[in-house]
């Protein structure tokens, strides 16, 4: 497959991850949040008082950039591995990657953070 086509690929996937990953915040910790084109964190439990606070909300662009980092270079090894995997089958990877790295390090960090502990 040619670096042009994996490219696209990547970048696609990369910005369909990137738009909706205040939504998957929002599903993975029910703290509010909502998409970047309604009212993103407006309703997001880190402006509430009293905690729980969200985990990736909580340390603001950095600590939710920094969560997705992870999600991202998972994305880029499955779109640019060796192998004879079909641009469909590429895409499928890439797109799972999100939910379950995403996922994994949402909950890592719910749970270092003590969120569900209250």
């Amino acid at each position: 497959m040619r670096s042009p086509i994996k490219w696209a690929l990547f970048l696609s996937v990369f910005l369909l991850t990137a738009a909706t990953s205040i939504n998957f915040c929002a599903t993975l910790f029910g703290c509010g949040c909502q998409g970047f084109w309604g009212a993103a964190a407006d309703h997001c439990n880190i402006r509430n008082r009293v905690g729980p606070h969200c985990p990736w909300c909580t340390h603001g662009g950095a600590g939710f950039v920094l969560s997705m980092v992870p999600v991202f270079a998972t994305q880029g090894w499955v779109v640019w591995r060796n192998n004879a995997w079909t641009l469909q089958i590429r895409a499928l990877a890439a797109l799972a990657a999100y939910p379950l790295v995403g996922g994994a390090i949402g909950f890592l960090v719910g749970w270092l953070q003590g969120y569900w502990n209250r």
